[in-house]
């Protein structure tokens, strides 16, 4: 809380009013260069998470819309914005790496990129190319996580409210397949629906990236890759551009300068 304290108090000797909260994002006490957003590439060239049903890595999937939107960010103003590329497996204190890294940095949001699966067991083979490849077209969509164990976890909430608003309103749905009222693990992880209508999912303190990370933390999944029909939208330019457009809203949103009070 001393930390908070702070932060109020100096925008306070600058003319700037601020409300006490639980936590506040340090990005609104920024101009827009100097923001520093962390884009957390999934997985690594070596642990590439989930395979699509064309027979596509994850990360490859997680490594192009990181750059797009590390593009989009950019160009939107937020030059200080960062990718981390991890190499070697994908254990758990690689995951804590880089949050170490995050928070060396002194990032003010950190957004961990991904796309979504199924357990292998519930896949179906088809022939693609000569090929068999394995699929799942029951479920579509992304979905957003955060941890209550981030010690800026309603700034977390808060962004990945803002982040499902922007995606939806550029036509995009969530995928309901992690609901524990609805569903099984039979498919794959199960978590509780943190906000039902927005897609956004208590991580129950399994993703190391969101608790150990010191600022807002949002672990994103972009969309079901094991899904033919949305892995060729998910592969396309068009649809990272418009992902890439909803991130830098949301980013602008959640991290809009407040106005000095006179």
């Amino acid at each position: 809380m001393a930390c908070r304290i702070a932060v109020c108090f100096a925008a306070a000797t600058i003319g700037i009013s601020c409300i006490a909260t639980d936590a506040s994002a340090t990005c609104k006490f920024k101009a827009k260069k100097d923001v520093i957003v962390i884009l957390d590439v999934g997985h690594t060239d070596k642990d590439s998470g989930q395979i699509s049903a064309r027979g596509i890595k994850e990360y490859d999937f997680n490594m192009k819309l990181a750059q797009r939107v590390l593009e989009e960010l950019t160009n939107t103003g937020f030059i200080s914005t960062q990718m981390i590329v991890t190499s070697g497996p994908n254990t758990h204190e690689s995951r804590l790496q880089r949050s170490k890294r995050a928070n060396d940095l002194g990032a003010d949001l950190f957004i961990s990129v991904h796309h979504d699966g199924v357990k292998n067991e519930t896949l179906m083979p088809w022939q693609y190319n000569g090929k068999t490849h394995w699929f799942l077209d029951k479920f579509e969509g992304f979905s957003l996580w955060v941890s209550q164990k981030n010690n800026m976890y309603e700034e977390s909430l808060r962004f990945a409210k803002t982040l499902a608003d922007q995606l939806m309103a550029s036509g995009l749905k969530f995928t309901t397949h992690h609901d524990e009222l609805t569903n099984t693990a039979k498919y794959g992880r199960i978590a509780p629906l943190v906000d039902r209508g927005r897609g956004i999912y208590d991580a129950s303190d399994n993703i190391a990236v969101l608790y150990e990370s010191h600022m807002p933390a949002v672990l994103f999944e972009a969309g079901m890759i094991v899904n033919r029909a949305e892995e060729q939208v998910l592969s396309s330019p068009a649809r990272r551009a418009t992902v890439a457009k909803a991130v830098a809203e949301a980013v602008e949103r959640f991290c809009a300068v407040r106005v000095p009070q006179t």
